[in-house]
């Protein structure tokens, strides 16, 4: 499997993320967490964030971008930085496609560098004008899955044991499909 051969090349070189990386900056409509990976030898993971204006369209030809938030730090989960060039292999963006949409909503279309998925970010406005943005994929065989985040387990030597993909139907449903190597 692509992604998760792809992700264990990177995570041999991964042992531990230093503070030294930029961090990202957040606009008052931005979203920081789409979905996001996490893996099983820390508490850290990596979000994919989301750069949009004020009128909740996304900003430039590459809106949607990973960047680390850690989790074992104090306080947990408020501190972040950019990815290290070696690690856009695994988590990067390979592409994306902005495609403005009637009502003021847009569409991205993105793939992930490793993970064998087409996915669909739709972004428009929410209650109180807040900027709301979901992500959709086909999650275990069932299509326009909102998409929340993958686990990646890893054995010993930073070999890919699995990853998991997780998932909310339409209904409400939790759904998850394991991908093997």
């Amino acid at each position: 499997m692509k992604f998760v051969s792809k992700l264990a090349v990177l995570l041999t070189g991964v042992t531990a993320v230093t503070a030294a990386a930029d961090e990202p900056v957040f606009g008052a409509t931005d979203i920081p967490t789409v979905f996001f990976f996490s893996k099983s030898d820390d508490k850290n993971r990596v979000d994919y964030g989301l750069k949009l204006d004020a009128s909740c369209q996304p900003v430039g030809d590459e809106p949607l971008f990973p960047y680390w938030r850690e989790f074992e730090t104090q306080p947990p989960g408020l501190h972040t930085h950019t990815l290290k060039f070696f690690e856009y292999a695994g988590y990067g963006v390979a592409d994306q496609r902005v495609k403005k949409l009637e009502g003021g909503k847009s569409e991205i279309a993105v793939k992930l560098k490793a993970l064998p998925r087409d996915i669909v970010v739709t972004v428009e406005k929410g209650e109180g004008g807040r900027c709301v943005a979901t992500a959709r994929a086909v999650i275990g065989g069932s299509p326009n899955v909102q998409l929340l985040s993958a686990y990646i387990k890893l054995k010993s030597g930073w070999s890919v044991e699995y990853v998991e993909v997780k998932g909310r139907t339409n209904d409400g449903r939790n759904l998850a499909e394991r991908l093997m190597p």
